[in-house]
């Protein structure tokens, strides 16, 4: 390969990074470990006051290609925002600074962009373990370890609509070209969380094209944190409501505005009981009142009038019982006293 060759194929490997100084050597291992070696590595420390600038400096001294830029906390966001500014390469892979890929993704997924000159970004599957220290091995047989999210290929509606329904990538699973970010933008640094989820919805909606190529050695591995609260889900399904509310200005496709509609009524309603369970009790009810507004099966909204109508009565922790539940109670008791509900002889378990 001549070196223009290789400057034109060379991938930008983009890594915010935020107080992650115990984990990001562990990504930068990931990028050292694969067997394309085109590529750079932009890492972002967005205003860390621990050592992640140290520990990336460090890694910098002992192979050229990984360089850190420094900013002020601005959210990851606007921290990938500034490495796609910075990032050199014909091609962009996003890596989350506690996240790790496995060493064919690179040269795999490039491999795939020259088969397929017609896609924008390809992307595999994904792969979670759970770990705190940053040390622990991954075990095949555990069961977060094992592959997930189902792939689609292909551009247009069916897409989107899938995009709709799910956020199918997370957000080092793809291989983007630089033309998907010089079209698309960048991410949306108002969003909180869901960040990447809005931005795969907006490819989809701008017509690029996904293609999905899974296997052994090219998936994203994405790290559990056990400090998972109530508030950080509170934070999720806020930006996810504030992130569907922007998909009108995006499309005017029927379909998957009614698909959105009914998805947005369901983030909303999941977004009160949340609110009810945090005791932001009449927020909630607000949020359960317009989810039963938003959803347009009578169904539902008969269930979240219910919920509702029970947030001033019931505990707080019996709506923990009800949250993500998709099946309608059977009685207002239910909803007060599930425990009791679920004693019935008979009653599913």
């Amino acid at each position: 390969m001549t070196r223009r060759d290789a400057g034109a194929e060379l991938i930008s490997v983009i890594v915010p990074a935020y107080n992650y100084g115990h984990f990001v050597g562990r990504a930068l291992d990931s990028i050292l470990a694969q067997t394309y070696p085109g590529w750079e590595c932009v890492v972002v420390d967005d205003g860390s006051t621990d050592e992640t600038a140290s520990v990336v400096a460090a890694y910098g001294r002992h192979d050229a290609r990984i360089r850190c830029l420094s900013q002020a906390n601005r959210g990851i966001s606007a921290a990938r925002n500034a490495g796609i500014g910075a990032a050199r390469g014909a091609y962009l892979q996003f890596l989350d600074a506690d996240d790790l890929i496995e060493g064919r993704k690179l040269e795999q997924h490039l491999e795939c962009l020259r088969r397929h000159p017609e896609a924008d970004l390809v992307y595999g599957g994904a792969r979670y373990f759970r770990t705190e220290g940053g040390q622990e091995p991954l075990d095949p047989q555990d069961e977060a370890s094992r592959p997930r999210l189902a792939g689609v290929s292909g551009a247009g509606r069916q897409l989107l609509l899938a995009l709709v329904r799910e956020n199918i990538l997370v957000v080092h699973a793809p291989l983007l070209r630089r033309r998907v970010a010089e079209a698309i933008g960048g991410f949306d640094e108002s969003l909180e969380a869901s960040e990447d989820w809005d931005y795969w919805l907006r490819c989809a909606a701008g017509g690029m094209r996904f293609h999905y190529h899974d296997a052994e050695g090219v998936r994203a591995l994405v790290r559990l944190h056990s400090r998972s609260t109530s508030k950080s889900r509170m934070r999720m399904y806020t930006t996810a409501v504030k992130m569907r509310g922007k998909l009108r200005e995006l499309t005017d496709d029927a379909e998957v505005l009614r698909l959105n509609r009914g998805q947005l009524a369901r983030d909303v309603g999941t977004l009160g009981i949340e609110k009810v369970i945090e005791g932001e009790v009449s927020a909630g009810f607000w949020e359960l009142l317009r989810a039963a507004l938003l959803s347009p099966r009578w169904q539902d909204r008969l269930k979240w009038l219910y919920f509702a109508a029970a947030s001033p009565l019931a505990p707080r922790r019996q709506f923990e019982h009800y949250l993500g539940h998709s099946s309608f109670p059977r009685s207002f008791a239910a909803v007060l006293n599930p425990g009791a509900a679920e004693a019935r002889p008979g009653a599913r378990r």
